[in-house]
């Protein structure tokens, strides 16, 4: 079996530069081992004609406007301003906080004064980590501080303490900064989850439409159901691009790397709506971590109009498959190994969050896809 370019592993990157590559005349070879492709972007419609993601779900959103006109090419794009509402004190309350969140926990006349302090210190619209805001606490009046600590506290121990324990099995001091990056305090009273992102949407009809339109080439052949180890010796390739698991790559040559993953288990109700909003997150309470209403994503379909709804709830730190990296020092020290192995290698290439041991939003994914497919040229 040969092949310019062997691809291991189902993902934004892979089908990206399956796509570029099989554009230009070169033949792409994909192994994947599920039994279907598009990882876990992967979508379909049920007996209700509810569109039903399997592994929770996807809202695209972006500030960069080469993968946008890229993406354009392949779907039309729906609008879409995701907004969470997160369970606290037995309350649903705007996610990521904001001041709407402040009004619905406290009491008016609190929660004006809490504001007014805010306002003090940061700009109307600011999206801010709970770290930095903790460091800018330490710089206020000490009647200020005593108020905006005991805000900064609560924040902590509601929205992200319990919810670092239940989805990565870590102490909140454990896990990288950049994960308090990723769900900011909102400066405002805006409710959208992502304010600072310029295109938010989904394909119009969600993902696996999109990528197999992507993947449509008499160039790209695709193996399903198959472990690539058992073959990998049987193809000839000048090129292989791995976006499976880099210690898996290497036989775990140097220890097992920690990753996390979540079950997604799917309940279906004789009710119009389940929910008030799409995506409910429960950070301290119960066994999941997240529900989400699958037809709410899309109000204009005639599935959303049913006396009937599908619900996704997600139970983490379930060890059926890998999703999550771990990236505390003891793995980042292993990984360190591998990535020094992997450059020992001719033509092999290694991308996404598993081959990286590293997570990344979709938008990057298919950003680094494209800016890897240019440097290959």
């Amino acid at each position: 079996m040969d092949t310019d370019n062997l691809i291991i592993w189902a993902w934004i990157s892979w089908i990206t530069l399956a796509e570029r590559l099989a554009k230009q005349g070169e033949s792409v070879l994909i192994i994947e081992k599920r039994n279907h492709i598009w990882w876990n972007c992967y979508d379909y419609y049920d007996e209700n004609w509810i569109l039903v993601h399997k592994y929770g779900p996807h809202i695209f959103r972006t500030n960069f406007e080469d993968v946008k006109n890229y993406i354009n090419e392949f779907t039309n794009i729906l609008d879409y301003q995701n907004k969470n509402l997160q369970f606290v004190d037995w309350l649903f309350i705007p996610f990521p906080f904001n001041f709407n969140s402040l009004y619905k926990i406290f009491p008016q006349w609190y929660a004006n004064l809490l504001e007014s302090i805010i306002l003090k210190y940061f700009k109307y619209g600011e999206r801010i980590s709970i770290l930095d805001f903790n460091n800018v606490i330490n710089k206020t009046t000490w009647i200020d501080k005593k108020h905006l600590k005991f805000l900064a506290d609560y924040i902590t121990e509601k929205t992200y303490k319990n919810y670092v324990i239940k989805q990565r099995g870590l102490d909140i001091n454990q896990v990288d900064k950049s994960i308090f990056d990723r769900v900011p305090i909102n400066i405002s009273r805006d409710d959208r989850a992502y304010p600072n992102k310029k295109y938010q949407w989904l394909p119009e009809f969600w993902y696996t439409k999109m990528f197999e339109k992507m993947l449509d080439s008499k160039n790209i052949s695709i193996l399903i159901n198959t472990d690539y180890k058992k073959i990998i010796n049987e193809i000839k390739y000048k090129r292989v691009i791995c976006t499976a698991p880099i210690d898996e790559f290497f036989d775990y040559k140097y220890w097992i790397l920690d990753y996390k993953n979540t079950l997604f288990k799917f309940e279906t109700y004789d009710l119009k709506s389940f929910q008030e909003w799409a995506v409910i997150s429960y950070p301290n309470d119960y066994d999941f971590t997240r529900i989400t209403e699958m037809k709410k994503f899309y109000p204009k379909s005639i599935a959303y109009n049913l006396d009937r709804t599908v619900i996704c709830k997600e139970y983490p730190l379930i060890w059926e498959d890998k999703a999550y990296p771990v990236e505390i020092k003891q793995n980042l020290d292993i990984l360190e190994k591998y990535i020094k192995e992997s450059k020992k290698l001719k033509n092999a290439y290694f991308l996404w969050r598993l081959a990286n041991y590293k997570y990344q939003d979709m938008d990057l994914t298919f950003k680094n896809a494209l800016d890897f497919f240019d440097n290959l040229n």
